[in-house]
């Protein structure tokens, strides 16, 4: 994951702050547990991503075994796995 877990759960401790702060939402929970939901969500879209990254990278090591690791065209090519995947997923890479 790109983020650790403590800093995941400080962003959504600010999202929390900033929502009940300009009075964005009408809270019928306790802030913590919406940053706790908060930071549930972004940790389970970051495993995700990697999940996707770690299929099409596995994918690529048994399709497209004559291709340079790290090179352009292996780069070109996961990315477009990448994509493959994630529309199969229903998911939007950012």
């Amino acid at each position: 994951m790109r983020l650790s877990e403590e800093r995941i759960e400080a962003i959504a401790l600010a999202i929390t702050d900033r929502l009940a702060e300009e009075e964005l939402v009408d809270l019928t929970i306790d802030e913590e547990d919406l940053a706790q939901l908060i930071s549930d969500t972004i940790v389970k879209d970051l495993k995700l991503e990697d999940e996707i990254q770690r299929e099409a990278v596995e994918w690529l090591g048994v399709n497209r075994k004559h291709l340079d690791t790290g090179s352009s065209a292996w780069h070109i090519e996961l990315e477009k796995q990448r994509e493959q995947i994630a529309i199969r997923r229903g998911y939007k890479l950012p």
